[in-house]
């Protein structure tokens, strides 16, 4: 039996039962030809993604490692130079105030790159790029993403490089990196081992030692600053969304590979920092980092260093400088040159020097003249009343004592 004879005998059957018409042989061809034209579609597009994809692995020297994930590895022989310092300083395991026992573990720093700079769960980090000191070599992996199906593979090859024994290290990584990161993986029901691990954020130690020094602390900053390296043709952070939705829509490759290269730089610039960080420690001066603010930062592990380096520059010390030497002055029972950068400071209004000659010479000198005279200097309120009565009293018993002896 045709086609059409069998047609015609279910438009008879449906006008019996008063139903419309089926479709002719005409209609029908035309739906299969559309699901076919479908098809191909579907097919050409994903075609075209996976010419693109490899495309963009072969222009950045990568490879496909799944779908929608490039994988992108270098190593950086520790010769040769990175500015003005020599990459073998990385072969020197870099130390910060404080951090002496975690400065052992493996040290991963780690940057990223994402789809909009507000975070948030609607933003994706479509680039993650991490480097580590291995022997004689700076080693380096970053994990590109193509298309939004490659995000459960880079988070668990991500959770696969890390270890309990690593710690991280970020620039503006505690503030932004991970809490984005650790968002991808609650959205996508992947444990995450970022959040578990140690912390060290470069950017903290760049405001210490040089945020009243610097125009701004930005990594670029620092790279010109610090360690004498200057970009060229650098694509700035803020374009990476466009460049990263220009190749998962049009294909555009070029700007996202400049994307991956700033990244790049970006990973091998955080370990030079790094170290480099840990000579200024050493010779704050030679870099003009902020003196002040290192002691406070050195008084939180090791307050003989913090003592020993405010007294090494005591003669240019800011105010702030000279009070926390005055406080560090007394800890260690240096009186004489607590009072004399108590004196000094007090002279200049400083009302917390002038309440610490009043408590010495009240507790420790027993000058009561002179407690009572830095006391009266003090800004009249309760506790500067009670001060003052409790040495008006002790002087009062001090005028009568030969009189009961």
């Amino acid at each position: 039996m045709t086609l059409v004879t069998k047609l015609s005998r279910l438009r008879a059957l449906k006008k019996d039962r008063g139903q419309q018409p089926v479709a002719s042989a005409t209609d029908l061809r035309h739906r299969l030809a559309r699901i076919d034209r479908a098809r191909l579609s579907d097919d050409a597009k994903g075609r075209r993604q996976e010419s693109i994809e490899e495309r963009l692995a072969k222009q950045l020297k990568g490879y496909q490692i799944s779908d929608g994930l490039i994988k992108i590895q270098r190593h950086i022989p520790l010769h040769g130079s990175m500015g003005r310092h020599p990459l073998s300083l990385l072969q020197q395991r870099p130390v910060l105030p404080g951090d002496r026992v975690l400065a052992n573990r493996r040290q991963v720093y780690f940057d990223t790159e994402t789809t909009g700079l507000s975070g948030g769960s609607g933003t994706l980090a479509f680039l993650f790029g991490f480097a580590v000191v291995e022997q004689e070599n700076l080693e380096t992996t970053q994990y590109l993403i193509t298309r939004f199906a490659g995000e459960n593979a880079m988070l668990e090859r991500i959770n696969s490089i890390l270890s309990p024994d690593d710690r991280l290290v970020s620039y503006n990584g505690k503030c932004y990196d991970i809490p984005l990161m650790n968002t991808r993986y609650r959205m996508r029901n992947i444990p995450a081992i970022l959040d578990r691990l140690p912390h060290l954020d470069l950017l903290h130690a760049v405001r210490r030692l040089f945020g009243r020094n610097w125009p701004d602390c930005r990594l670029m900053t620092l790279e010109q600053r610090l360690l004498g390296l200057k970009r060229h043709n650098d694509l700035p952070g803020s374009e990476a969304p466009e460049a990263w939705f220009d190749c998962v829509t049009t294909g555009a490759t070029a700007r996202l590979a400049r994307v991956v290269d700033h990244n790049f730089q970006d990973i091998i610039s955080l370990p030079m920092a790094h170290a480099v960080l840990a000579r200024v420690i050493e010779q704050p001066e030679r870099h003009n980092a902020d003196i002040a603010a290192l002691a406070r930062w050195l008084t939180d592990s090791d307050k003989t260093a913090a003592y020993t380096l405010l007294m090494r520059q005591r003669q240019t010390l800011s105010i702030s400088g000279k009070r926390l030497l005055g406080r560090l002055a007394r800890r260690f029972g240096n009186w004489e040159l607590a009072v004399e950068i108590w004196e000094a400071l007090s002279r200049g209004g400083c009302r917390q020097a002038t309440e610490q000659l009043a408590k010495y010479h009240e507790h420790i000198s027993k000058d009561l003249e002179n407690a009572k005279y830095y006391c009266e200097l003090l800004p009249v309120d309760d506790e500067q009343r009670r001060r003052l009565n409790r040495i008006l009293l002790k002087r009062h018993r001090q005028e009568i004592q030969p009189a009961l002896d």
